[in-house]
């Protein structure tokens, strides 16, 4: 297979700890599923087939039909630590990234889940902290079981989000403020760069603000 962040992905898998093993495992066979089955693929050329935006512990699932096209990126923690959170959200034909330099324009086929007019979340709906990660960072008494049991909360989230994206991201969704938007997503603040800049227009590269 040619040089991809899948092949990075497998490597990375190869050297975890017992527990975060056993939950990548587990999302593989309970989660992924969830998506494939509705059209995502984990494309080899996800984001330019490299790694400038997407690490090697990130799982990216993709829908390449549409106006725009849902992508949603499970991420497990960093560090080998036993958790993931789901980020996600639709691109259009121009994308956008911020690197050193500022906003940069993109083709979709080079972005990821971020690019697009805003990203989101998948959270529990608890409204704590750590509301997004599926898992546990530090401790827990019975691990194992308390990974099935964050994985199978997972699973149906996922099923919720997958009937979402379906009928496409919500109007409402696209808040100016970061915080939760619905029951189970919050828009991510990393969002708040974008909000200042026109968003991308399929076919059309948009002009950023006048300082």
């Amino acid at each position: 297979m040619a040089k991809s962040h899948i092949n990075n992905f497998e490597r990375w898998r190869r050297h975890l700890p017992e527990n975060t093993a056993y939950l990548v495992s587990r999302a593989i066979d309970e989660i992924v599923p969830v998506f494939r089955d509705r059209g995502f693929e984990w494309h080899a050329d996800y984001a330019g087939g490299g790694t400038r935006l997407v690490g090697p512990n990130c799982i990216a699932l993709q829908r390449r039909s549409g106006t725009t096209w849902p992508t949603v990126e499970i991420r497990f923690g960093d560090h080998g630590r036993p958790f993931l959170s789901v980020d996600f959200g639709e691109l259009p034909e121009v994308c956008r990234i911020f690197d050193v330099n500022g906003p940069e324009l993109i083709p979709r086929l080079e972005s990821n889940a971020g690019g697009g007019r805003a990203s989101f979340i998948l959270g529990k709906g608890h409204r704590r902290n750590m509301d997004g990660n599926f898992g546990y960072a530090w401790f827990a008494f019975r691990p194992k079981h308390k990974l099935d049991n964050e994985v199978a909360a997972l699973k149906a989230r996922s099923q919720w989000l997958v009937d979402v994206l379906d009928q496409r991201i919500p109007e409402a969704w696209y808040a100016d403020k970061p915080g939760y938007v619905d029951q189970y997503v919050f828009l991510s603040p990393a969002s708040n760069m974008f909000m200042k800049w026109p968003r991308p227009v399929s076919g059309q590269s948009p002009t950023p603000p006048t300082p």
